[in-house]
């Protein structure tokens, strides 16, 4: 950022050049691909509901021409939105902490980041990982991704993530799903494929989880076992460490929440996001790294700007090393001109200023609600 005062006059990117002087907003509901969630048997669930709960797409103008790209959350009250809309008219991107935006409503902060950091990287000519601190990867790893399946539905589910070369699937499951038969059906398409069992913390201790753990222990194709209990139980999760070969992950966002997790010796991965922000992603990055703990990025299933903000933010963290959930490739419509690419498993982190992914406009216009 000190280069910024040696720039050209001629640049966009001079204090008076970036003036925000309109933002935007259109309300998109995009579904889901086909087979993707859930089993038929397992819905309603709130899995099945996601993808109709609308969100908001943000185009922030600046009074040099450059406009930034935002996506918010699902699921936003519109009002709160516009609150922050009139929050941020009028103000210079130069004079915001990007690090710490105190927006009014807060539920909003990923969209108006991603839009912010977006115009700032044009306005400078630089990638969004380059403002996050700098390049640590080139690519970022990903996985295939379903819901709570059978295991009928699962060796479906397999077989596409084979064609696609993914190199593993993550998977959901809740007490009394046939998560182990789920799982075999995954090693029986290919033993190769690593699985992410994420059981959202709904069993209730160790002595309800424990066989489950062992006899997925046993088809020895699992990487990690995430949120297996209530996630309050750090001695709980400190057992399950000292009495299962696969590893445990917590999924937490809160810095105070990591370190009580590595002070209990609670897991040995940690899935961090989604984060307050793209700052905070890196920060809780940096914070399990000290302690020797690689990190993924958890995502609400986003489309191709938010997913677009993650891979930069996974791009700037060096021990984001297990596959993170960027998935909107798995929408019928990503709502960007060229999806993020994502080569044998691996998402292409954007050299391009700014976020590097355009705004489809027409796909907006198609499903905007």
């Amino acid at each position: 950022m000190a280069g910024l005062a040696a720039l050209p006059g001629r640049l966009a990117g001079k204090s008076e050049r970036l003036k925000i002087t309109r933002i935007e907003l259109f309300r998109v509901a995009v579904p889901m691909q086909e087979d993707i969630i859930n089993s038929p048997e397992f819905s309603p669930d709130p899995l099945t509901e996601f993808p109709g709960i609308p969100k908001f797409i943000l185009k922030l103008h600046t009074d040099s021409g450059i406009v930034g790209i935002g996506e918010t959350a699902r699921g936003l009250a519109e009002e709160g939105v516009r609150r922050n809309v009139e929050f941020l008219l009028g103000n210079n991107i130069l004079d915001l902490n990007l690090g710490r935006l105190e927006l009014p409503y807060p539920a909003a902060y990923s969209g108006f980041e991603s839009a912010l950091y977006d115009a700032l990287g044009k306005a400078v000519g630089w990638p969004v990982w380059r403002l996050l601190g700098g390049l640590a990867q080139e690519r970022v790893l990903v996985n295939y991704w379903c819901g709570r399946k059978n295991p009928q539905d699962m060796r479906r589910v397999a077989e596409r993530a084979v064609a696609g070369n993914f190199r593993g699937i993550k998977i959901k499951g809740r007490p009394g799903d046939p998560v182990v038969k789920a799982v075999e059906a995954i090693a029986a398409v290919s033993p190769a494929l690593k699985v992410t069992v994420d059981f959202n913390g709904y069993h209730k201790d160790v002595a309800e989880f424990l066989p489950i753990g062992r006899a997925l222990d046993a088809i020895g194709n699992v990487e990690v076992i995430e949120d297996p209990i209530t996630k309050s139980d750090l001695a709980g999760y400190a057992e399950l460490r000292r009495r299962l070969k696969s590893p445990i992950a917590l999924h937490l966002a809160s810095p105070k929440a990591m370190l009580e997790a590595i002070c209990a010796g609670a897991c040995e991965v940690f899935n961090t996001g989604p984060a307050p922000s793209m700052q905070s992603f890196v920060a809780n990055a940096y914070l399990a790294g000290a302690a020797g703990i690689p990190v993924w990025h958890g995502s609400g299933h986003e489309l191709g700007i938010l997913d677009a903000a993650m891979v930069h933010s996974c791009a700037a963290a060096a021990n984001c090393t297990l596959a993170s959930d960027i998935l909107s490739y798995q929408r019928v419509d990503d709502l960007v001109v060229r999806p993020i690419a994502i080569r044998d498993s691996f998402a292409i982190v954007p050299r391009a200023p700014g976020l590097g992914v355009e705004l489809d406009e027409d796909a907006v216009r198609r499903y905007r609600i």
